[in-house]
Protein backbone atom coordinates (compact mmCIF):
# COMPACT_ATOMS: atom_id res chain seq x y z
CA UNK A 1 0.00 0.00 0.00
CA UNK A 2 1.91 3.04 -1.30
CA UNK A 3 2.63 5.63 1.41
CA UNK A 4 0.17 3.95 3.74
CA UNK A 5 0.90 4.01 7.46
CA UNK A 6 0.19 0.84 9.48
CA UNK A 7 -1.75 1.61 12.67
CA UNK A 8 -2.89 -0.47 15.62
CA UNK A 9 -6.40 0.51 16.72
CA UNK A 10 -6.92 -0.49 20.33
CA UNK A 11 -10.14 -2.14 21.49
CA UNK A 12 -11.28 -2.80 25.05
CA UNK A 13 -9.72 -5.64 27.03
CA UNK A 14 -13.10 -7.00 28.06
CA UNK A 15 -12.98 -10.68 27.05
CA UNK A 16 -14.52 -9.77 23.69
CA UNK A 17 -11.52 -8.14 22.01
CA UNK A 18 -11.52 -10.59 19.10
CA UNK A 19 -15.17 -9.88 18.35
CA UNK A 20 -14.60 -6.12 18.66
CA UNK A 21 -11.57 -6.27 16.38
CA UNK A 22 -13.42 -8.12 13.64
CA UNK A 23 -16.46 -5.85 14.01
CA UNK A 24 -14.30 -2.75 13.61
CA UNK A 25 -12.50 -4.08 10.54
CA UNK A 26 -15.66 -5.25 8.82
CA UNK A 27 -17.96 -2.33 9.63
CA UNK A 28 -16.10 0.52 11.32
CA UNK A 29 -18.82 3.01 10.34
CA UNK A 30 -21.31 1.30 12.66
CA UNK A 31 -18.82 0.21 15.30
CA UNK A 32 -19.97 0.89 18.87
CA UNK A 33 -20.07 -0.65 22.36
CA UNK A 34 -22.60 -3.22 21.20
CA UNK A 35 -20.59 -4.47 18.21
CA UNK A 36 -18.81 -7.23 20.10
CA UNK A 37 -22.15 -8.65 21.25
CA UNK A 38 -23.54 -8.50 17.71
CA UNK A 39 -20.55 -10.35 16.32
CA UNK A 40 -20.51 -12.86 19.14
CA UNK A 41 -24.15 -13.62 18.33
CA UNK A 42 -23.20 -14.13 14.69
CA UNK A 43 -21.28 -17.21 15.81
CA UNK A 44 -24.29 -18.48 17.76
CA UNK A 45 -26.73 -17.91 14.88
CA UNK A 46 -24.41 -19.45 12.33
CA UNK A 47 -23.94 -22.64 14.33
CA UNK A 48 -27.66 -22.88 15.08
CA UNK A 49 -28.56 -22.62 11.40
CA UNK A 50 -25.69 -24.38 9.63
CA UNK A 51 -23.85 -27.66 9.67
CA UNK A 52 -20.39 -27.39 11.19
CA UNK A 53 -17.88 -30.14 11.86
CA UNK A 54 -18.31 -30.69 15.59
CA UNK A 55 -14.83 -32.13 15.97
CA UNK A 56 -13.45 -28.64 15.25
CA UNK A 57 -15.19 -27.27 18.34
CA UNK A 58 -13.74 -27.69 21.84
CA UNK A 59 -17.13 -28.78 23.21
CA UNK A 60 -20.23 -30.61 21.91
CA UNK A 61 -22.05 -28.22 19.57
CA UNK A 62 -24.93 -27.26 21.88
CA UNK A 63 -22.59 -26.81 24.84
CA UNK A 64 -20.25 -24.73 22.71
CA UNK A 65 -23.11 -22.48 21.57
CA UNK A 66 -24.11 -21.82 25.18
CA UNK A 67 -20.49 -21.22 26.13
CA UNK A 68 -19.60 -18.78 23.35
CA UNK A 69 -22.77 -16.75 24.01
CA UNK A 70 -21.32 -15.87 27.43
CA UNK A 71 -19.66 -12.41 27.15
CA UNK A 72 -16.88 -13.48 29.52
CA UNK A 73 -15.77 -16.25 27.11
CA UNK A 74 -12.64 -15.35 25.13
CA UNK A 75 -12.55 -15.81 21.40
CA UNK A 76 -9.71 -17.60 19.62
CA UNK A 77 -8.78 -19.83 16.72
CA UNK A 78 -12.10 -21.68 16.58
CA UNK A 79 -14.07 -18.46 16.37
CA UNK A 80 -11.69 -16.98 13.79
CA UNK A 81 -12.22 -20.02 11.57
CA UNK A 82 -16.00 -19.72 11.92
CA UNK A 83 -15.88 -16.01 11.09
CA UNK A 84 -14.07 -16.78 7.83
CA UNK A 85 -17.05 -18.93 6.87
CA UNK A 86 -19.62 -16.34 7.97
CA UNK A 87 -17.96 -13.30 6.44
CA UNK A 88 -16.37 -15.03 3.45
CA UNK A 89 -13.09 -13.28 4.16
CA UNK A 90 -9.57 -14.36 5.00
CA UNK A 91 -8.39 -13.36 8.49
CA UNK A 92 -4.69 -12.81 9.08
CA UNK A 93 -3.53 -13.02 12.71
CA UNK A 94 -0.21 -11.26 13.30
CA UNK A 95 1.43 -12.83 16.36
CA UNK A 96 3.58 -10.33 18.25
CA UNK A 97 5.74 -12.85 20.11
CA UNK A 98 6.80 -14.86 17.05
CA UNK A 99 6.22 -12.24 14.33
CA UNK A 100 4.34 -14.98 12.48
CA UNK A 101 1.21 -14.40 10.39
CA UNK A 102 -1.41 -17.15 10.51
CA UNK A 103 -3.89 -17.03 7.64
CA UNK A 104 -7.37 -18.39 8.38
CA UNK A 105 -9.50 -19.24 5.36
CA UNK A 106 -6.50 -19.25 3.05
CA UNK A 107 -7.74 -22.44 1.38
CA UNK A 108 -11.09 -20.86 0.45
CA UNK A 109 -9.79 -18.49 -2.24
CA UNK A 110 -11.55 -15.50 -0.69
CA UNK A 111 -10.99 -12.18 -2.44
CA UNK A 112 -10.41 -10.06 0.66
CA UNK A 113 -8.43 -10.17 3.89
CA UNK A 114 -8.37 -8.39 7.26
CA UNK A 115 -5.49 -8.18 9.74
CA UNK A 116 -5.55 -8.54 13.53
CA UNK A 117 -2.65 -8.17 15.97
CA UNK A 118 -2.39 -10.76 18.77
CA UNK A 119 -0.12 -10.27 21.80
CA UNK A 120 -0.79 -13.58 23.55
CA UNK A 121 -3.91 -12.54 25.46
CA UNK A 122 -5.38 -9.66 23.48
CA UNK A 123 -6.45 -8.86 19.91
CA UNK A 124 -6.42 -5.44 18.23
CA UNK A 125 -7.38 -4.45 14.67
CA UNK A 126 -4.68 -3.40 12.22
CA UNK A 127 -5.44 -0.75 9.62
CA UNK A 128 -3.74 1.43 7.03
CA UNK A 129 -4.18 5.17 6.95
CA UNK A 130 -2.37 7.96 5.18
CA UNK A 131 -2.11 10.16 8.25
CA UNK A 132 -1.58 8.88 11.80
CA UNK A 133 -3.65 11.78 13.12
CA UNK A 134 -6.51 11.24 10.67
CA UNK A 135 -10.00 10.36 11.75
CA UNK A 136 -10.65 6.63 11.99
CA UNK A 137 -13.33 6.99 9.33
CA UNK A 138 -10.54 7.11 6.77
CA UNK A 139 -8.96 3.84 7.96
CA UNK A 140 -8.46 1.20 5.30
CA UNK A 141 -9.44 -2.10 6.90
CA UNK A 142 -10.04 -4.62 4.10
CA UNK A 143 -7.36 -5.67 1.63
CA UNK A 144 -7.02 -8.03 -1.32
CA UNK A 145 -5.63 -11.46 -0.51
CA UNK A 146 -3.22 -10.92 -3.41
CA UNK A 147 -1.81 -7.81 -1.69
CA UNK A 148 1.42 -9.17 -0.24
CA UNK A 149 2.84 -5.68 0.20
CA UNK A 150 0.31 -4.90 2.92
CA UNK A 151 0.93 -8.29 4.54
CA UNK A 152 4.65 -7.53 4.74
CA UNK A 153 3.95 -4.01 5.96
CA UNK A 154 1.97 -5.33 8.93
CA UNK A 155 4.54 -8.04 9.60
CA UNK A 156 7.30 -5.42 9.80
CA UNK A 157 5.07 -3.10 11.83
CA UNK A 158 4.52 -5.83 14.43
CA UNK A 159 8.27 -6.14 14.97
CA UNK A 160 8.30 -2.96 17.01
CA UNK A 161 5.93 -4.58 19.52
CA UNK A 162 8.01 -7.75 19.46
CA UNK A 163 11.20 -5.81 20.11
CA UNK A 164 9.63 -3.84 22.97
CA UNK A 165 8.34 -7.02 24.62
CA UNK A 166 4.71 -5.98 24.16
CA UNK A 167 3.38 -9.53 24.40
CA UNK A 168 2.52 -12.15 27.01
CA UNK A 169 4.18 -15.54 26.75
CA UNK A 170 1.36 -17.83 27.87
CA UNK A 171 3.87 -20.62 28.38
CA UNK A 172 5.50 -18.59 31.14
CA UNK A 173 2.36 -17.57 32.99
CA UNK A 174 3.66 -19.42 36.05
CA UNK A 175 6.31 -16.72 36.42
CA UNK A 176 4.19 -13.64 35.87
CA UNK A 177 3.39 -10.77 38.17
CA UNK A 178 0.47 -8.42 37.63
CA UNK A 179 1.99 -5.00 37.02
CA UNK A 180 -1.20 -3.30 38.19
CA UNK A 181 -1.56 -4.86 41.64
CA UNK A 182 1.71 -6.87 42.00
CA UNK A 183 -0.13 -10.15 42.57
CA UNK A 184 1.83 -13.26 41.57
CA UNK A 185 0.47 -16.43 39.99
CA UNK A 186 1.45 -20.07 40.19
CA UNK A 187 -0.35 -21.29 37.08
CA UNK A 188 -1.90 -20.11 33.83
CA UNK A 189 -5.49 -20.59 34.97
CA UNK A 190 -5.19 -18.34 38.02
CA UNK A 191 -3.47 -15.59 36.04
CA UNK A 192 -6.09 -15.73 33.29
CA UNK A 193 -8.95 -15.62 35.79
CA UNK A 194 -7.35 -12.63 37.48
CA UNK A 195 -7.14 -10.78 34.17
CA UNK A 196 -10.78 -11.53 33.37
CA UNK A 197 -12.06 -10.40 36.77
CA UNK A 198 -9.96 -7.27 37.22
CA UNK A 199 -9.17 -6.21 33.63
CA UNK A 200 -5.52 -6.06 34.69
CA UNK A 201 -3.76 -6.95 31.46
CA UNK A 202 -0.22 -5.79 32.21
CA UNK A 203 2.10 -8.60 33.31
CA UNK A 204 5.83 -8.77 33.92
CA UNK A 205 7.84 -11.94 33.81
CA UNK A 206 9.60 -12.62 37.10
Amino acid sequence: MDNGIPIRRYVDADNSCLFSSIAYLIDKKNFNESSSIIYRNMIVEYLCNNEFEESLLDLPKNAYINDIANPTRWGGGIEIKIFTEILKIEIAIVDVQTNRIDLFGQDKNFENRIFILYNGIHYDPLVINFDEAADQESDLTIFKTSDNDTLNTFKNFAKKFTNSGDFVDIGKFMSLECDDCKQKFINEESATNHAKKTEHWNFNQI
